[in-house]
């Protein structure tokens, strides 16, 4: 069932529960009306019967009862009226009541009494009181017939069953108008919706104006759109890149190869062509290793457990190799590593990877004969890798894209040295994966400083200064 149908249906329900409590609550308050009206004329009637004793007492028995009849006739008691001595007897009864309802005064009492009597004539109301006059009881009662009241109840009961089917189909009807009017916008966003695909995700729905839920709907699916475009986009490129990346080794792999094969070749010249092969067969692999081990993070594939490591190792071996690399630049490379452990929860060798990535980056884009310098310290509950060097730097419009996957801020240079652009993207990967956080501040011609911060394993409570004072200065060289 559609939503507006079940709206409706709602609607119809709660509207018919209201007007039947509604209904039941006027019929018991108009009985309840109708009964405190005649009560009250009855205890009127009563006074003025006791009224009339008070007034006629002086005279004869008999001269009572004719005065009584008289004064009946001219509607004292309202024509149903009975009126005992104390003894009992029946002064007067009206010749109305008949022997349908025997004694209305018999059960008198000093205090006002009413009840309702039914019997094979019309329903009664009846009020009976013993009233004291001159040192004298008499027992009052008088009644009053229903049946006017009772039709007058009969009929609103009709108007309201009359008027029920009506408002219950008219309130149907208008529910059904008003959930479609409700739902209006829902059936707007969700053709708009429909037209958006892969080739126009730019597109966006277009909100109410009230600031209510539709709108919240919207703003959030919008924000949604924005973020599946923006990773279509990021996988387009990234396809785009790795096949640019991936074409030069291989053109150049089928360029060698065919050379070779054109003429006979010397020794020396077949050694030189598979040497060239080889280099690049290993700048392919190296880049497609990279690429699926960025393939298996999108897609949340590498999931490998982490557990305590001491960071020391990892920075002593990414240090060592960083120092044959820069060998051939003549650059100086030092670190600082505390004496102490640093324990985080991590995998050893991804964070090996971590520091040899950044240490090789500052490799490549440090002048011969600079200084790189590597330092592990702890600060409020942190280890932080700290790779400084004096190199070429970054310039402050480049900073926001360095860790974009295939971005190189010297595409002509970086690709000489052999860089595919991947390397900080897999560098940003580790250092998330270890739910920590990766910065980095440069000044072009002055130098570049990259710093990861990874929270320390459970325990680890190393500060700051106490990591400068314990950490090794001893300094490796190239």
């Amino acid at each position: 069932m559609s939503i507006r149908f079940r709206l409706t249906a709602w609607y119809f329900c709660s509207l018919a529960v209201i007007l039947v409590l509604f209904a039941l609550a006027a019929w018991f308050a108009m009985g309840s009306s109708m009964i405190q009206a005649v009560d009250h004329d009855l205890r009127m009637r009563v006074e003025d019967v006791q009224g009339f004793i008070d007034r006629e007492l002086a005279s004869t028995p008999s001269e009572l009862v004719e005065d009584f009849a008289e004064q009946a006739g001219l509607g004292l008691g309202g024509g149903l009226l009975e009126v005992r001595d104390e003894g009992g007897r029946v002064l007067y009864r009206s010749a109305r009541l008949g022997t349908w309802q025997p004694g209305l005064s018999s059960a008198a009492g000093p205090a006002i009494a009413y009840e309702t009597e039914s019997g094979k004539g019309p329903r009664l109301r009846v009020a009976a009181q013993a009233v004291d006059v001159r040192g004298r009881r008499f027992s009052i009662g008088v009644a009053q017939p229903l049946h006017e009241f009772q039709e007058a109840r009969e009929r609103f009961e009709g108007i309201l069953l009359l008027l029920a089917a009506p408002s219950l189909l008219l309130a149907a009807l208008g529910g059904f108008w008003l959930s479609g009017r409700a739902l209006a916008p829902v059936d707007r966003i969700t053709n708009e919706a429909r037209r958006i695909s892969i080739s126009n995700l730019d597109t966006r729905l277009q909100a109410p104006p009230a600031r209510d839920e539709l709108h919240r709907l919207v703003f959030t699916l919008n924000e949604m759109l924005a973020r599946i475009d923006s990773a279509v986009k990021r996988m387009v490129q990234f396809t785009a890149d790795a096949s640019h990346e991936l074409r030069a080794p291989l053109t150049l792999i089928h360029t060698a190869a065919e050379f070779s094969l054109r003429r006979e070749r010397t020794r020396e010249e077949l050694l030189g062509a598979m040497r060239k092969i080889m280099r690049e067969s290993d700048r392919t692999a190296r880049l497609v290793d990279d690429l699926l081990l960025l393939a298996r993070a999108d897609s949340g594939g590498d999931e490998s457990a982490l557990a305590p490591v001491d960071l020391r190792a990892s920075a002593r071996d990414a240090v060592e190799q960083a120092v044959i690399l820069a060998e051939p630049k003549g650059i100086r490379v030092t670190a600082g590593i505390p004496g102490e452990p640093v324990l985080v929860e991590g995998d050893e060798p991804a964070l090996s990877r971590l520091w040899l990535i950044l240490l090789d980056n500052a490799v490549k884009y440090t002048n011969p004969g600079g200084h790189i310098h590597f330092d592990l310290v702890t600060v409020n509950g942190h280890a932080e890798g700290k790779v400084t060097d004096d190199g070429v730097g970054i310039a402050p419009h480049e900073l926001p894209h360095i860790f974009d996957r295939f971005w190189r801020a010297d595409k002509v240079r970086s690709r000489s040295l052999g860089g595919a652009g991947l390397g900080l993207s897999i560098a940003q990967w580790i250092v998330e994966r270890h739910h920590g956080g990766i910065t980095v501040r440069s000044e072009p011609g002055k130098g570049s400083q990259f710093a990861a911060r990874l929270p320390l394993a459970a325990g680890e409570t190393l500060t700051g200064g106490a990591a400068e004072s314990q950490r090794a200065s001893r300094p490796h060289s190239g």
